[in-house]
């Protein structure tokens, strides 16, 4: 591994100091009436902020803004003067898992009858045809650097090569760690080796990981040091060759998000030529709960599929945790969706994720060991046991009730413990969110960005959104789906024929890209069944059911 990066500029030495905030003070980030010019402070406000006997902590350049302590009257007063005062005291960024595991089964039983086990195997986490063509094989992401502004990174066999360092901003530590796994596993979402077990790369396996720590073992932070993580990525990108943020947190969207720091640093990321790529929150399936970034129109915000743990696309449909626009600013989004259900990457060791994974292992093995027996012993079983492994009293009563009732209870409760799959060497696991669909896109990003470094971030995102492909429910909308599941083949292929600043898809020169490949691949045409493989069937219609509530159904314009 490369020697450890530490901050440079405002952000020192890497130690940023939390709250440090006086009696009756809190700390926050102060930016100045109408700043939108973007590295462009214009007229200093400090002496402004100093006459309101405001001590400035910290200058946050990047959007001409400034951390300090304020008191409750300072914050109205400086309020009243038009500036924007936002809280930096210490938040969870980190978007919630998509299911409790403590909470499992809180007692709220689904009676509804579950007929067939559906349990998550550990599995690539992208099998479909389109992942894997001899464009996405020769792009690996090679020459790109993917900044992930997350956890931290543990210095994993599948990344230890290509991982540049990590700049700490929490405690100031010089070399790479991740305390919670979270950062870990986005990584290698976007950029794993398969060195252990080679299922499970990334689309680019080949680019360069730059860790950016502003959030700690509990998944919490603090705005401005988000702020100065991208700061760092904007000053430094030229050296490090970093062309692409990824960012699988987030926090409550505004109204007016022009005036959201984070928003702010992002645009400024996107005008410096870096794509920003964001994850559209877990907060699925009601409308308006993207979170920002994602609500920003200069990221690239992803939302998450289920692919029903199959390579076949025509039972591919939304994750119902993955946030659905519109934003409330009425933007819609997300831009696009990746698979992000049970995705297998690498594990930090000694991590709150390890822990819950062998936790719901074991509890697995349990159920299915009790599911096992004739109903007349199952009932013959102490209540205190089920109630021990985390059972509900009303989940033990089902189980007792009837070989039906515990038919159906059991096949649910696999089904739920299933969801963390550990791989047998304890080297990966499978976790579910659009914090894994995010950097799966981010990968795809430095596939592009390698095949065509002359690529803007507008670009990226024409092409992305252009070449997705729907999703087979035709009820899905573009605030469920965005333009569709990202294509990376397509998107590929396009990136190679993009020249100049307009993105025109150059069908004759498709065609020759297409028919070289194929001579490459031994005259496979792409799109065509590998052999031994059925050819791919159109999904049957549905039958008609109420609307997504992602639908765009209100005529929002992006």
């Amino acid at each position: 591994m490369n020697k450890p990066v530490r901050p440079t500029g405002a952000a020192g030495t890497g130690r940023v100091e939390l709250n440090a905030a006086g009696a009756g003070k809190s700390a926050y980030i102060v930016m100045p009436p109408k700043q939108n010019k973007l590295f462009k402070s214009g007229v200093s406000h400090t002496q402004e902020i100093k006459d309101f006997g405001v001590t400035i902590k910290e200058e946050l350049g990047v959007i001409g803004g400034y951390v300090a302590d304020l008191s409750d009257k300072q914050v109205k007063e400086l309020e009243k003067k038009g500036y924007t005062v936002v809280s930096d005291e210490q938040d969870r960024f980190l978007p919630p898992i998509p299911f409790d595991p403590s909470d499992f089964d809180s007692g709220e039983v689904d009676t509804t009858e579950v007929k067939e086990v559906k349990q998550y195997q550990e599995r690539p986490e992208m099998t479909a045809a389109r992942f894997d063509t001899n464009l996405t094989r020769r792009f690996t992401g090679k020459g790109v650097t993917i900044a992930v502004i997350d956890t931290g990174v543990h210095p994993h066999p599948d990344l230890q090569d290509r991982l540049l360092g990590q700049v700490d901003f929490v405690s100031g530590r010089t070399i790479p760690y991740d305390d919670n796994g979270h950062g870990t596993h986005v990584a290698g979402d976007a950029a794993a080796a398969g060195l252990i077990d080679e299922r499970f790369k990334g689309p680019a396996p080949d680019a360069k990981i730059l860790s950016l720590k502003v959030l700690g073992a509990d998944g919490s932070g603090s705005t401005s040091n988000i702020i100065k993580a991208i700061q760092f990525a904007i000053e430094n990108k030229d050296r490090m060759g970093i062309r692409v943020i990824n960012m699988s947190l987030g926090h409550t969207a505004r109204k007016d998000y022009e005036n959201d720091p984070v928003d702010q640093a992002v645009q400024a990321a996107h005008e410096a030529g870096i794509v920003v790529v964001a994850a559209a929150g877990n907060e699925g399936p009601g409308r308006k709960t993207i979170a920002a970034p994602g609500d920003s129109p200069y990221a690239l915000t992803v939302g998450a599929a289920d692919d029903n743990n199959t390579a076949d696309p025509s039972d591919d449909t939304m994750a119902d945790f993955s946030s659905r626009g519109p934003t409330p600013a009425g933007l819609q989004k997300p831009d696009l969706v990746a698979p992000g259900v049970s995705i297998m990457a690498p594990m930090a060791p000694m991590t709150s994720k390890e822990a819950m994974a062998q936790q719901f292992k074991m509890m697995h093995e349990s159920i299915k060991y009790y599911a096992s027996m004739d109903h007349e012993e199952l009932k013959n079983v102490p209540a205190e046991t089920f109630m021990l492994m985390g059972l509900s009293p009303d989940t033990v009563m089902k189980l007792k009730e009837s070989d039906e009732s515990a038919d159906t209870q059991f096949n649910r409760l696999l089904n739920a413990t299933s969801r963390l799959p550990l791989e047998s060497t304890g080297a990966y696991i499978g976790l579910p969110g659009t914090s894994m669909a995010s950097p799966i896109v981010a990968g795809v990003v430095a596939q592009m960005l390698e095949a065509n470094p002359d690529l803007t971030p507008d670009q990226v995102k024409e092409i992305l959104t252009s070449t997705a492909d729907k999703l087979p429910d035709k009820r899905l909308g573009a605030n469920s789906q965005g333009a569709g599941m990202v294509d990376p083949s397509e998107a590929l292929m396009v990136s190679l024929t993009t020249h100049g600043e307009r993105v025109e898809v150059d069908q004759e020169a498709l065609l020759r890209k297409a028919i070289e490949e194929a001579m490459a691949a031994g005259g496979v045409v792409l799109g065509e069944p590998k052999e031994g493989e059925a050819p791919e069937a159109p999904p049957e219609g549905a039958a008609p059911a109420p609307e997504d509530p992602g639908k765009d159904s209100e005529n929002i314009a992006a």
